[in-house]
């Protein structure tokens, strides 16, 4: 600001802010600019909007258009606020830093205010010097502010939002193509003319589920292998039956694929766009061409689906327990769907038999395995064929539906063994009735007489009425024929109850349960379905072996010999062991462990069919329950050693000074007592020893050095010193712990002598690590059982124990609130099972 000529020497005047007016300045001038220019780029916005999502193409040409005039109208008409434009001035500046730093009258205004009249008054020169520094005081409290442009006051309903949103997923989805999308946004079809862009083709193979192999994309020359990014060298690598589906977008005229020697056109569909959907089964170069020109080319090499293999792995077999045992292998290069057995009766067989094949489906564990090894038990003895030849092929058939043919093999179908006189005769009838059925008028007059004693077979009137109503239907019939297959399972449930009463049943169930879990793990059916198979299971091994038992006990009572794969008090297996066993499947099943299940149910299966009923005499019964006697004898005695040891410990901790040891353990008697307690265990492990050797066993070693050191325990004790007894004992402790375990297997050994204990193929000893069919039981160091049969290794307990622990923690840290979405996520993830 000039002074005033008037003013006197020394008046000075504050200076104006530049820096905050040109801030304020800029704030009114980019609202004004932005208010005037939001329309325009609402408008462009809406536009790119609908480019980037590439949807104007899809629109007939005419509409295209339309949408581009209209885009344009408004352009326009959102530009009239750009043409009325005026940034503000100097004095506009000044005002908007007063307004937004809340000053009253106008201090910028006033600096350019000079002093009128009273120049020459000094008390005017000093009030309007007080007033220059009023001004000067306000003008350190100016605050210039950021604009607001204030558009919701035009905008009320918020379209520039929209835009914006709509903007950021346009230009995601448009990615690398942006460019074209806005070229062909900008360049619509006209009266059937093809867009100024070239034609977009884009590939999608998707090879068979069972391959396991993931998409194939191809566009433009190149193949997007999935997370690659990169054009993949060589050939493109298709399974055969892939399913392709081809899209062009744009083009006059219908694009062709050219594959394996032959052409097929695309179909048109909505939008002037063409789709093709075909199967890949050969061809060494896919292309597509349109109009002459090719739209993308690419070497494939078509991977073929080679049949799957299929053999016995053994010659199929009777079992101890005369079902059918099939050992098959089978593999394929992606993977087994079914295998079967089918059954056909060899030539000779008798012509009044069905020739109708029987077909039995074997076990393919998992989901499309691409090698298995399995085997299958098929109790065929109730069958019309049981005792004929018969030619058996297995038949694998992989995902595709290609199948493949064994070579037969000849076997006799087994033949159950009945010797029970009268359940034989009900037999031989059975299969009078299936040979020559016209002869149903003897086998009825047979029936009727067999009968007519029901002192022969224990008279049970369920086989009674059983015999008498099959007499009857035959007698009364006119044709026999349509009533055989009902009275051969009828009779043949007669026999079987004559011969084994409720364990033939029992068995059947067993099989049944068996056969069901096994269906189940198959499947991966439900934890909920397999614990409530397990059960049945269960119930069914407990019905089984107390029918077996019962069965032994009657005919012992009878005078028979009993026939019985368990002896009463022979442990090799028992009740408890096939309880823990099925405890144990149900344990891996629960923690996802469903290979290792199988398998362990297969060696159950295994167990069961190789049983052998054999014989047992009186005798023979009487000198296997005087060993076991023996063996309980030498357990309590080893109990009774280790409550010695306890008692000498306590006696020496006391001669040590031990205050209160005495007082509290009255009853651990005095050193000389114990001594005499000791000579008498001594002399009992001496009787035991003599009795082992009458009865023509081995000494176990252990018992000997057992008995040197409890005598030097004896010795120690009558002196009165239990310190030096401790280790003596401790030492026949530990031998006697030893001799138990060796007398225990030395005895399972001879009993596995005997025909009724006996797997099949070993009529001598087997190993002390191997169950009744000679395969490697769980090591004493705790590694796990591997079956010959297969790599799968069924987990030891503690390996059951840590993955159950593993289950719950990913479950009470799937539930907790501490753990976030993303670990949430990953956790049921985890827990998903396949």
């Amino acid at each position: 600001m000039a002074r005033s000529p008037t003013e006197a020497p020394g008046t000075t005047e504050p200076a104006e802010p530049r820096v905050k007016i040109a801030l304020a300045w800029l704030a009114a001038a980019w609202e004004a600019a932005w208010r005037a220019a939001w329309p325009v780029a609402t408008v462009l916005g809406a536009f790119l909007v609908l480019a980037g999502f590439d949807l104007l193409p899809d629109l007939p040409g005419w509409l295209h258009a339309l949408i581009l005039v209209a885009f344009a109208a408004a352009l326009v008409l959102a530009s009239r606020p750009l043409w009325r434009l005026r940034l503000p001035d100097g004095l506009s500046a000044r005002r908007r830093l007063e307004r937004d730093s809340g000053l009253e009258h106008r201090p910028l205004t006033g600096l350019r205010d000079t002093q009128a009249t009273g120049t020459s008054d000094p008390l005017s020169r000093v009030l309007w010097q007080r007033h220059l520094a009023q001004r000067a005081a306000q003008l350190r409290l100016l605050k210039p502010r950021l604009p607001r442009p204030r558009n919701a006051e035009s905008d009320r309903f918020a379209l520039r939002g929209l835009v914006v949103i709509g903007l950021v997923l346009a230009v995601v989805a448009a990615g690398d193509d942006w460019r074209g999308r806005i070229g062909r946004a900008l360049s619509p079809g006209l009266f059937g003319a093809a867009a100024a862009t070239a034609p977009r083709l884009d590939l999608f193979v998707t090879p068979p589920a069972y391959t396991g192999r993931p998409p194939i994309y191809l566009t433009a020359g190149q193949v997007a292998a999935p997370g690659a990014g990169q054009p993949a060298p060589g050939p493109v690598e298709i399974p055969t039956g892939s399913a392709l589906v081809g899209r062009v977008a744009g083009g006059d005229e219908a694009p062709t694929l050219n594959l394996a020697g032959s052409d097929t056109a695309f179909a048109p569909i909505e939008g002037g766009n063409y789709e093709l959907q075909a199967k890949i089964t050969g061809g060494d170069r896919l292309s597509v061409s349109q109009d002459g020109t090719t739209l993308g080319d690419w070497p494939v090499k078509v991977l073929p689906d080679a049949p799957p293999t299929v053999s016995f792995t053994d010659k199929p077999k009777p079992t101890e327990r005369q079902a059918l045992r099939i050992d098959a292998t089978a593999g394929d290069d992606y993977g087994i769907a079914t295998l079967t057995a089918t059954l056909t009766l060899a030539p000779g067989a008798p012509a009044v038999l069905d020739p109708t094949p029987l077909t039995i489906p074997l076990s393919v564990p998992g989901r499309w395995p691409k090698e298995l090894k399995t085997t299958s038990y098929q109790d065929l003895t109730p069958h019309a064929w049981a005792g004929q030849a018969v030619d058996i092929v297995l038949t694998a058939t992989d995902a595709a539906g290609q199948s493949t043919k064994s070579a037969p093999e000849r076997v006799a179908l087994p033949e159950r063994e009945f010797h029970h006189p009268v359940a034989r005769a009900i037999i031989e009838q059975r299969r009078t009735l299936t040979l020559q059925p016209d002869q149903s008028e003897t086998v009825a007059e047979t029936l009727d007489m067999l009968s007519q004693r029901p002192d022969r077979y224990y008279d049970d009137k369920v086989v009674f009425l059983a015999l008498r109503t099959a007499a009857r239907r035959l007698f009364f019939a006119q044709d026999p024929k349509p009533h055989v297959a009902a009275l051969r399972d009828l009779l043949w449930d007669t026999a079987l109850r004559i011969e084994d009463g409720d364990m033939s049943l029992a068995e059947r169930s067993l099989r049944d349960a068996q056969q069901r879990l096994a269906d189940a793990l198959e499947r991966n059916a439900s934890d909920e379905e397999i614990k409530q198979l397990t059960d049945e299971l269960r119930r069914a091994m407990d019905r089984y072996l107390q029918a077996m038992a019962e069965q032994m006990q009657q005919k012992m009572q009878r005078g028979e010999m009993a026939e019985t794969p368990i002896p009463p008090d022979a442990q090799i297996m028992d009740q408890k062991q096939f309880q823990d066993m099925i405890d144990k499947m149900q344990q891996l099943s629960e923690s996802g462990a469903k290979d290792q299940a199988r398998q362990l149910l297969s060696q159950m299966q295994n167990m069961m069919e190789n049983m052998r009923m054999g014989q047992m005499s009186q005798q023979q019964a009487q000198a296997q329950q005087k060993a076991m006697n023996l063996l309980k004898d030498l357990q309590k005695l080893t109990n009774a050693q280790r409550q010695l040891l306890d008692q000498t410990f306590r006696q020496q901790q006391a001669q040590q000074g031990e205050e209160g040891q005495s007082s509290q353990q009255p009853q651990d008697g005095t050193p000389e007592q114990n001594a005499q307690t000791q000579e008498a265990l001594r002399r009992a492990l001496g009787e035991m020893m003599r009795e082992l050797g009458d009865m023509g066993g081995d000494i176990p070693m252990p018992l000997g050095r057992a008995e040197r050191a409890m005598k030097q325990s004896g010795e120690a004790l009558a002196q009165g010193d239990p310190g030096g007894a401790v280790p003596s004992q401790t030492e026949a402790l530990d031998q006697l712990q030893q001799g138990l375990q060796g007398l225990a297997q030395q005895m399972m050994e001879n009993m596995a002598l005997q025909p009724g204990m006996t797997g099949p193929g070993q009529p001598g000893r087997r190993s002390a690590n191997q169950d009744p069919l000679g395969r490697e039981l769980e090591k004493p160091d705790g590694q796990g059982t591997s079956n010959s049969e297969g790599d799968t290794k069924v987990p030891t307990q503690f390996d059951t124990e840590r993955a159950r622990a593993i289950l719950d923690e990913l479950r009470q840290r799937l539930n907790g609130r501490s753990s976030s979405p993303l670990e949430r996520d990953y956790i049921q993830r985890l827990l998903r099972q396949f």
